[in-house]
């Protein structure tokens, strides 16, 4: 038979009771965990989780206004610190975490202290714009430092081959993860310095956990790469990922491949330079010819010496020539034959990839560059001459020249006198001399010719 005199109690008030105990419990009021995340998931910006150990889970709820805060994405399988408090949830009698933080476990330490070493480092001035050596816009000897295996080194090959290829690599090989990475790093650095070889040294590695470019963090590292006198590029993780290293170095590239881009100039912009410097040199010599032609010109017609025409029209068609020779052997086309050549060197290179080729195509490259540097400067040195030639013949022609000697010019009603019978004794004559003019009348008939003046 039932006792009536027991009380039952509802399920609600049951479970209204354990949530007043759990609520005003201190042990549970705000708890910190540790364990693997599971059965992540998204929902109207909620993160909806279970956390677990080998032994037990509970199931974990953060609100969008904590999970906005996440510097980390997590995912299924991840270690984590969680800090909240317990929550029941008294309509089914089941309790739940509800998350106010999430750190990745292990990597608080390390945050902890890269923003430490950050601090100390930035109030050293050791990232101040002042102190950061500018980058060559010409790199031809470009050092890496990182792991001789590694996908980064490949991309930075691949990328400077195709947008500088007469561009030399030199690697020095160093760690890029672990204990021992940081003094492998420093050993390559000191060594590229004592070489001072390159141009510029890219500092690079893939992409990886915060733990996995953490020794890209350390502090002498920092002031190794803060006392170089090479610039240094660094290209270390993702565009979102940022290190110690990238603060300190002269300029940050958010890639590998993008700090290969950084020291190079791309081939394509380099010919079109060169042809607009090209273009610039012929039309400042066409200027200047053109400005003595026009000087030229100006004094025939001041002097009545119009036979001097045929003369430029010879100069003329001589230039015309000589811009002519100057197209058909153009520094573009020398400098595209060129480059074709380092491309099919390059390419026949990737196909054998013997030493011994590498070595013998990089000297026929530095042949083919200082054959061309040697014949614009031939050709510029050339065509100066032959302006200066222009110039001094020009001088010698000069009729003021000739008139320096003590020759005159005499003119009656403006017009120039070639011969005593077209003198008339009643109008005076104008004597023109180098310096000036004089007017003079003529005051004695001689012999049938007229002496003084």
């Amino acid at each position: 038979m039932e006792n009536n005199n027991r009380k039952y109690l509802t399920v609600t008030a049951l479970n209204k009771y354990i949530a007043y105990k759990i609520d005003n419990d201190p042990n549970l009021g705000f708890v910190y965990l540790q364990g693997e995340l599971s059965n992540i998931r998204f929902s109207k910006e909620h993160l909806y989780f279970v956390i677990k150990d080998p032994d037990s889970e509970i199931s974990g709820i953060m609100y969008s206004s904590s999970a906005t805060k996440l510097t980390f994405m997590p995912k299924d399988g991840m270690k984590v610190l969680v800090s909240g408090k317990i929550s029941v949830y008294q309509k089914k009698g089941t309790y739940n975490l509800i998350a106010i933080t999430m750190s990745e476990a292990g990597l608080g330490a390390l945050y902890q202290d890269f923003l430490f070493l950050k601090d100390k480092l930035e109030k050293e001035g050791l990232f101040a714009i002042e102190h950061k050596k500018p980058i060559p816009e010409y790199s031809e000897k470009i050092g890496v430092i990182t792991s001789a295996t590694a996908d980064a080194f490949q991309d930075i090959k691949s990328t400077i081959a195709q947008r500088f290829p007469l561009a030399q690599i030199y690697l020095y090989p160093a760690l890029v993860q672990g204990v021992d990475a940081p003094k492998s790093l420093i050993k390559a650095l000191e060594q590229a310095n004592k070489e001072n070889i390159v141009d510029v040294i890219i500092i690079a590695r893939g992409g990886g956990s915060f733990e996995d470019l953490s020794c890209f963090n350390d502090e002498k590292l920092a002031r190794s790469i803060y006392a170089s006198q090479i610039p240094i590029v660094s290209g270390v993780g993702h565009e979102t990922d940022f290190t110690i290293c990238d603060f300190v170095t002269d300029e940050r590239a958010p890639t590998p491949t993008g700090a290969a881009v950084r020291v190079t100039k791309n081939k394509t912009l380099l010919l079109q330079e060169i042809d607009a410097l090209t273009y610039r040199l012929v039309s400042s010599i066409k200027r200047v010819l053109e400005n003595k032609f026009y000087e030229y010109d100006a004094l025939v017609k001041k002097h009545h010496f119009k036979n001097f025409i045929q003369s430029i029209e010879e100069k003329i068609s001589s230039l015309e020539q000589l811009t002519y020779q100057l197209q058909a052997n153009s520094p573009l086309a020398v400098i595209n034959r060129s480059l074709e050549r380092t491309e099919e060197l390059t390419h026949r290179l990737q196909l054998v990839n013997l030493d011994k080729k590498i070595e013998l195509l990089e000297q026929d490259v530095d042949r083919k560059k200082n054959t061309l540097s040697m014949f614009l400067i031939d050709k510029v040195n050339s065509y100066e001459r032959k302006v200066d030639s222009f110039i001094d013949k020009l001088i010698l022609l000069n009729p003021l020249t000739i008139m320096k000697k003590g020759y005159t010019l005499t003119y009656q009603n403006d017009k120039l006198l070639s011969s005593i019978s077209q003198i008339n004794v009643n109008q005076d004559l104008v004597i023109r001399f180098h310096d000036g003019s004089i007017k003079a009348k003529i005051i004695k008939e001689k012999d049938g010719k007229y002496g003084k003046i």
